[in-house]
């Protein structure tokens, strides 16, 4: 995967120059190298390698196969891997005034003086078998790369990423102005993420004070979990209005780790009423708020302090993302809309959180509540912490409608970091889809700049890539679901994104569609993989079923009948070297022609 470096030893050299005497003697790794050569004038020329990487790949263990099937079966057919690192697996306590030296251990708070924060890597550094991330490295002779996806909150029902601390008051009160805001769909948009734990049943009410059961719903100690502890904040529906909390939530009081309390908005004595909740640290926090931003940014710096030039895996250490909003990505959420009759969302919370548009004309630039300040003001901190390695910033587009002119401002501002060897950090998009074959091919997406469109790629990422593909920079694409073979023009089924939806066609989005718009770098969801380079394993055909435990599983983005037709279809059959079954490795085919040198 490498050949495409050959001959370009001069421009290492230069990369090297602009190190520290100390940095310039350590051998520059990965992604660090350069991707397109300078000629005599100083201009980039383009020599596009396209990588693909297995975004997400199976860890299990037990009964189920999976990763062993993808490690043996699929592996040598790729570049590696692109995993996630969650923040509250590492930050597992409240910050502290325990002074300690910056290191991967501990950070200074970057606006709190004498605030401490405190750091484990053992989730991630374990050599325990099937290791989310170590097992990555550990395996394959030290020839596949591995990609890491740093994010600080997660888009389930309820985030169980964010460390706890972030949104209490003992942390929030220590900035001003004294709060956190957290959005989630029990009190603000119902079409956000965050809908809450349901299966929770009342065990009393007496007037006002509920009390629920549910198994494992809190914590009696003060750890960094994200289940509910006493004085969280929670919000509670029901279909018993009176048990409701409001929009303005209640405080909990913990009973037992099965057991909690709050106080509803009606009286009553009945029981067995079965509610939904969610709690404060549950939700997602605003992120360009004080308590959130910088706690968030005293851990990225610890995880450029692991990862630096003394980690033991660095040469297999590849591009890292880092995302300010869910996931690796910076998509605001809830930017208005109403609840309970009310209006609801970021841009009505209160000054200085307010959210707003960049370019509204109506606040003036460099003000931090702007979204797009958030993402430069991130975007240059991570810069001066001097990253070994190269980043990838994901761009995203906003609002309802959308408003696609946030992806071209995000990728003008991803393209102008550079690491430190001044090697330039490129951008990606995590929506792409064979909606953005029809939008940009069938009809024009990349017309009328700098607005570009309609129609429009997603967060438009296609006349970007056009815009910067002779820069030499990374250029990432990951599909916005599962792909559904035959699905050429997103309509049956329509494509979205998530578990249980699709991303249309992958031949039709990735060669040559992709590739000639730039790509260097497709994050694959791995069942997709599994169909195109697995002809044992993704299904057994002779009962005409894939069957439990002779098949890759299904999860909640595949079905049953959906895998066995697709492997009949476009997977390995007999016809083209498999081993079973009438598929015409098209999958196979498209994948091997989009990876490598273009």
């Amino acid at each position: 995967m490498r050949g495409w470096l050959d001959g370009y030893a001069t421009q290492i050299a230069i990369l090297l120059a602009l190190a520290s005497a100390a940095t310039a003697q350590v051998r520059v790794q990965g992604i660090t190298q350069p991707r397109g050569a300078l000629n005599m004038s100083g201009q980039a020329g383009v020599h596009q390698y396209t990588h693909i990487w297995a975004f997400s790949p199976p860890n299990n263990t037990g009964g189920v196969h999976d990763n062993d099937y993808f490690r043996n079966h699929v592996m040598p057919s790729i570049d590696g891997v692109s995993v996630i690192e969650g923040w509250v697996s590492t930050e597992t306590q409240a910050p502290d005034a325990l002074a300690c030296a910056p290191s991967d251990t501990c950070q200074p708070d970057p606006a709190i003086t004498g605030m401490y924060h405190h750091y484990v890597w053992g989730t991630y550094d374990s050599t325990a078998p099937h290791n989310p991330v170590y097992q990555w490295f550990d395996s394959f002779s030290g020839l596949k790369k591995v990609n890491l996806l740093i994010t600080g909150e997660d888009g389930g029902t309820a985030n169980s990423t964010t460390p706890h601390y972030v949104t209490s008051s003992v942390w929030y009160n220590l900035f001003s102005p004294q709060k956190q805001e957290v959005i989630n769909a029990l009190k603000d948009c119902s079409g956000s993420p965050w809908t809450g734990v349901t299966g929770g049943t009342v065990s009393t009410w007496s007037t006002t004070t509920v009390t629920v059961a549910k198994t494992g719903c809190c914590s009696t100690v003060a750890t960094e979990t994200n289940v509910l502890q006493t004085g969280d904040q929670v919000w509670v529906t029901s279909s018993t209005a009176n048990l409701a909390t409001g929009t303005a939530g209640s405080s909990v009081t913990v009973n037992s780790a099965d057991s909690f309390s709050y106080t509803a908005v009606g009286t009553g004595t009945a029981s067995s009423q079965a509610v939904t909740y969610i709690s404060s640290a549950q939700s997602w926090p605003v992120p360009y708020e004080l308590p959130y931003k910088n706690a968030l940014k005293a851990y990225w710096a610890a995880v450029l302090a692991h990862y630096d030039q003394g980690f033991g895996h660095f040469s297999q250490l590849n591009y890292f993302r880092f995302g300010g909003s869910v996931g690796s990505e910076w998509y605001p959420y809830c930017v208005s809309g109403t609840h309970g009759g009310g209006a609801v969302g970021l841009t009505t919370l209160a000054a200085p959180y307010t959210y707003y548009r960049q370019n509204d004309g109506l606040h003036p630039v460099g003000t931090y509540t702007g979204w797009l300040n958030y993402y430069q003001e991130m975007g240059a901190y991570l810069q001066t912490l001097g990253p070994p390695w190269q980043i990838i910033h994901s761009i995203n587009s906003a609002e309802v409608p959308v408003d696609y002119s946030y992806g071209t401002s995000e990728a003008g501002y991803a393209i102008g970091y550079s690491n430190r060897f001044g090697v330039r950090d490129g951008l990606g998009s995590q929506g792409l889809s064979a909606q953005d074959y029809v939008n940009c091919v069938t009809n024009n997406c990349d017309s009328s700049p700098p607005n570009y469109g309609p129609p429009n790629s997603a967060s438009n990422w296609h006349p970007m890539f056009l815009k910067y593909n002779a820069s030499g920079a990374p250029l990432e694409l990951q599909p916005s679901a599962l792909s559904y073979p035959g699905d050429t023009d997103c309509t049956s089924p329509a494509c979205g994104t998530g578990n249980g939806s699709y991303s249309g066609d992958l031949p039709t989005f990735l060669y040559p569609f992709s590739i000639n718009a730039g790509a260097t770098d497709v994050e694959v969801y791995w069942r997709d993989l599994s169909l195109a380079y697995d002809s044992l394993n993704y299904c057994s055909v002779a009962t005409g079923q894939c069957a439990l435990l002779l098949s890759i599983t299904t999860g909640n983005q595949l079905n049953g009948t959906n895998q066995i037709n697709w492997f009949t279809t476009v997977g390995i059959g007999t016809s083209c070297g498999g081993s079973q079954g009438a598929g015409t490795c098209s999958y196979q085919t498209n994948l091997n022609a989009a990876r490598g040198q273009h």
